[in-house]
């Protein structure tokens, strides 16, 4: 029997209509609360000696990890001193995901991850929506637990997009500003791992928001 090639266009319109559905399945939902979200994605009371993160797309893989205190020291640093405002501690909330996914990409083998999802589909070290939303959960509750968060509190998640409303399903970690009640979005999908995550108030973010030049092509 004579090798026929797979053509391209058929070969890329399989790959797209796969990503479509994994992407649809994984991150079409509108959100929900912190508690379920970390039971149900199996990563519920981490510690900074001993957590799990999600990787490969959809939590379909997941790591046991832990931080030594030598680790964890640039994060220390970095929450020295209480931030003098909301703002100012988001900025560091951003900073401290990008140091963690640092570390942990070395010890995980996450370290090669790009932004978005279809920049690189394949490979067990790539994250999608839900591993980023779920890392950064727990990411936000080593910080929680550490006390560093003295202008915010943990809320759980939110998505956004459909398809059907012309929007492409994503979702993010979210927090809340103590004071004024405003959420926001925590969200490291968009950069590649160790770079600060970007925090957004939520209204813009499910409006549509993304970082300046951002990208995300199966093509």
């Amino acid at each position: 029997m004579a090798f026929r090639p797979v053509r391209r266009p058929l070969l890329l319109a399989g790959l797209l209509a796969a990503a479509m559905a994994a992407a649809l399945a994984a991150c079409s939902t509108p959100g929900g609360k912190y508690d379920q979200m970390m039971a149900e994605r199996e990563v519920a009371g981490p510690r900074i000696d001993a957590f799990t993160i999600c990787h490969g797309h959809g939590c379909r893989l997941r790591s046991q990890v832990g931080l030594t205190p030598l680790e964890w020291d640039p994060v220390a640093d970095l929450f020295a001193e209480p931030a003098a405002s909301a703002a100012i501690e988001r900025g560091r909330i951003a900073t401290a995901i990008g140091l963690l996914e640092t570390e942990v990409g070395r010890k995980a083998g996450t370290s090669k991850d790009r932004g978005g999802t279809f920049n690189a589909m394949s490979g067990n070290d790539q994250f999608d929506c839900v591993d980023e939303t779920t890392n950064t959960s727990v990411y936000l509750t080593l910080l929680a637990k550490a006390g560093y968060l003295k202008w915010h509190k943990l809320e759980g998640w939110a998505g956004r997009g459909a398809l059907i409303d012309g929007a492409w399903p994503h979702q993010t970690a979210v927090i809340e500003e103590l004071k004024t009640k405003r959420i926001y979005a925590v969200d490291s999908w968009f950069e590649d791992n160790g770079r600060a995550a970007h925090v957004v108030p939520l209204e813009d973010w499910r409006a549509g928001w993304s970082p300046p030049g951002f990208s995300d092509s199966i093509l």
